[in-house]
């Protein structure tokens, strides 16, 4: 008998086994080299250099700066130019055309994204004065990271910049965006052009005309186009529900899989641009913690602002930074009902009699972010410096108080405006301290609300987390209706 015929020889079942472990072997190896390849490409993409950013440890929250700007380099010239978008060879402004905050909480796997209008007119970081956002990144991404962190308290830990080449390959890259229209849309500006309602799959270059749209119009039931009046508060609604949808693309197509992955980098190599800090390793380690997330969870916010003309006659948006507070908190990574020195205005009166110490204290605040609403004399000496509020101000007289040197009581006092603080400096003034008094010390515990008067009820100084859905601003459009599926 041949040897082979002999307890040598294979059962089915051993030779499956056999098979089977060929199989995971070579996935195994595919996979691997899969992962490498991708390390490769992402080496490729060009990193923005000297830029200061403050570091996330691995595994903690991360505060994602996504910046789109608007140029045009790189797009096809000879593409149909509805909208007059490439006339003239036109290039861009190279400002930004959309700036959002994507904060990710790998732990918690919660993800929050805010928009920051781009006529949002505050002061620029290098040199202090007022402008548009927007304009922040022509002077550099430093700038603009700068003035996000100095007028939101936003620590930024990544930065991402892609323009709209790079925005369309990255669309085309999931095999496009599948959105929800109730009604046709049109945008004459940008060229969009959807003429059907119902569920229609966006290519790269149809998803970058929604994106920009700010002139958005739907046929009404009556057959007439009308349009929305929002301009970019409703453009940001917008974005934020083709976000939500492009995350539900990308992880129906395997976030977690190297290959998708390798897809987007690919797409993105020219086009897309990231800080030194963020490797091919977080960005895998991500798409692992965020394989099945329900991009229904992602949060969208828009910062509440009120209309202004500037002295130069333009329409630009003011930060309202009191109301802004419980959603900059979640970005700062801070409790919802945290009241910080950004939206607290401050009225600062000299009770001393010392010359000048009034316009001192006031400097030093703003230095650490707190506005200043006025600068005067109180009517009578006063010994010890006091911090007097208004009805729902006693959170907000607290912060300041803690900025004192030597601690300061907390007085209500009902002839103050709602929400309203003013600092007294007393014969004991001394200085202002950049860090607020540490839980405990002297200045903490000499820096609580009077028993002697009436404190504003609790009702007026409850704070509450911001809602956990987005705002909706303008006209909506994107998500299906219950019970329909689209994509």
């Amino acid at each position: 008998m041949s040897p082979r015929s002999t307890g040598s020889r294979r059962t089915w079942a051993q030779r499956f086994v056999l098979v089977l472990g060929v199989v995971v072997v070579l996935g195994c190896a595919t996979a691997a080299a899969a992962t490498a390849y991708f390390g490769l490409r992402f080496a490729q993409i060009d990193r923005v250099k000297d830029i200061a950013l403050q570091a996330a440890e691995k595994g903690q929250p991360a505060n994602y700066l996504i910046v789109g700007t608007d140029s045009r380099a790189g797009l096809d010239p000879e593409a149909p130019d509805a909208g007059g978008f490439l006339a003239g060879g036109e290039q861009g402004c190279d400002c930004t055309d959309t700036i959002m905050i994507l904060r990710v909480d790998p732990d918690a796997k919660t993800a929050n994204v805010v928009s920051l209008p781009r006529d949002l007119w505050l002061p620029i970081a290098d040199n202090g004065q007022r402008a548009r956002i927007n304009s922040a990144h022509r002077r550099g991404e430093q700038v603009l990271i700068d003035t996000i962190e100095e007028n939101f308290g936003i620590p930024i830990n990544h930065y991402v910049e892609i323009d709209f080449v790079g925005f369309e390959h990255l669309v085309d890259a999931v095999d496009g965006i599948p959105m929800w229209f109730e009604s046709p849309v049109r945008d004459t500006h940008t060229g969009l052009s959807i003429p059907n309602a119902g569920c229609s799959t966006l290519n790269g270059e149809q998803a970058r005309k929604f994106a920009r749209s700010r002139y958005i119009q739907y046929k009404g039931e009556d057959g007439r186009w009308h349009g929305d009046p929002t301009a970019d508060f409703g453009r940001i609604t917008r974005q934020q529900i083709f976000i939500r949808r492009a995350i539900a693309k990308a992880v129906s197509q395997g976030l977690s899989n190297p290959l998708t992955l390798n897809n987007l980098v690919s797409a993105g190599v020219e086009n897309v641009r990231l800080d030194e800090a963020l490797d091919a390793g977080d960005l895998l380690g991500l798409g692992r913690e965020f394989s099945k997330f329900d991009s229904d969870e992602l949060v969208g916010h828009t910062i509440p602002t009120e209309s202004h003309r500037t002295n130069a006659g333009a329409d630009v948006q003011i930060a309202k930074m009191r109301e802004a507070e419980p959603i900059l908190n979640i970005f700062r990574g801070l409790p919802p009902g945290t009241v910080t020195p950004q939206a607290i205005e401050v009225t600062v009166l000299n009770g001393s009699g010392v010359q000048g110490q009034a316009a001192d204290a006031a400097g030093a605040l703003q230095e650490i972010g707190f506005g200043i609403d006025d600068i005067d004399s109180y009517p009578s000496p006063v010994g010890q410096t006091t911090v007097l509020f208004g009805a729902g101000g006693e959170d907000a007289a607290r912060t300041l108080a803690l900025h004192v040197t030597g601690g300061a009581p907390l007085v209500f006092d009902e002839d103050i405006d709602d929400g309203a603080v003013v600092l007294v400096t007393g014969a004991n003034f001394t200085t202002i301290h950049t860090q607020p008094a540490p839980e405990g010390s002297p200045d903490d515990l000499l820096s609580v609300t009077s028993t002697t008067v009436a404190v504003a009820d609790d009702s007026s100084t409850t704070s509450t987390a911001p809602t956990t859905s987005t705002t909706v601003l303008g006209y909506a459009t994107g998500e299906p209706p219950p019970g329909v599926e689209c994509g």
